[in-house]
């Protein structure tokens, strides 16, 4: 309901607060009454330490978190119709949204929007750069899908061997974002051709005992990259986000990019704190 009414009083002169509250309840006017103070802190700086500043005015401004959960994805549609805007509100509004409101997402733990929010941006602000890392995506498209498959295979073999049954499975692989393969290739000044781990593989298994057996099969059978190890299960991130993330030596030589979660940490890394609804 809040979604639908969030710019209802700051877009019509003749609806007021009391009339949302009168209509919708105290619980819905609230939402859209930080939904309005939200809309109307203006974001001027692009320093780093500026946009952080505003987002934890956003943060401290809205008392319940479903105001950020419903301004998020009222930017993120938004950011999926910027092609209607005129070419200058393209750019200022795109560079708001990966300013302020990518990294708001991440925090909260919402990646799958924060991806979205990052690589729909980079289109806008680096049209060049993002329609030559598209063709050459695509232009991998079906030797990369080989590849997929077969470590996936390769995978399901050594994990059944190694004792974890395919009915406790779920393992997927599919390509990095645009926006943080243009940012490896920015920080690193590489060029697409260098970077070897264009696609992530993620393990999902029922309980914990199993993630840390998963790891031990793919380590025992493809050596690990070192310092590329990282267990967020033992030690959660700030928003929650646990799983074990590690870099190997897969299948051709090529660097293979592998994370293993249960089930459960898997919808809290999917939807970030959203889960919880």
């Amino acid at each position: 309901c809040t979604a639908l009414l969030h710019d209802t009083v700051e877009d019509c002169d003749e609806v007021c607060f009391g009339d949302v509250e009168s209509h919708f309840g105290k619980e819905v006017a609230a939402l859209v009454d930080g939904m309005t103070k939200i809309s109307r802190i203006k974001f001027h700086s692009r320093q780093e330490e500026e946009a952080e500043n505003y987002r934890k005015l956003i943060v401290a401004m809205a008392s319940d978190i479903r105001v950020i959960l419903v301004k998020l994805a009222d930017r993120l549609h938004n950011i999926r119709t910027l092609q209607h805007m005129p070419r200058q509100k393209q750019i200022n509004k795109a560079k708001e949204t990966l300013e302020l409101y990518a990294p708001l997402a991440h925090r909260l733990g919402l990646y799958r929007i924060k991806e979205e929010l990052e690589d729909t941006c980079l289109k806008y602000l680096e049209p060049k750069a993002y329609a030559e890392l598209e063709e050459k995506i695509n232009s991998g498209k079906e030797e990369r899908q080989r590849y997929i498959r077969e470590v996936i295979g390769t995978l399901m073999q050594y994990l059944a061997e190694g004792g974890i049954g395919a009915k406790s499975i779920d393992l997927s692989g599919r390509p990095k974002s645009y926006y943080s393969i243009y940012q490896k290739m920015k920080a690193q000044n590489l060029a697409f051709e260098s970077i070897q781990d264009l696609t992530a593989f993620r393990i999902i298994v029922d309980d914990i005992a199993q993630c840390y057996q998963a790891l031990g099969v793919v380590h025992t059978h493809f050596k690990p990259i070192p310092g590329r190890f990282k267990d967020y299960i033992a030690l959660p991130k700030g928003n929650g986000y646990q799983s074990l993330h590690t870099t190997v030596v897969g299948p051709e030589g090529r660097r293979v990019e592998i994370q293993i979660r249960t089930k459960e940490m898997h919808s809290t890394a999917e939807n970030g704190i959203a889960s919880h609804w």
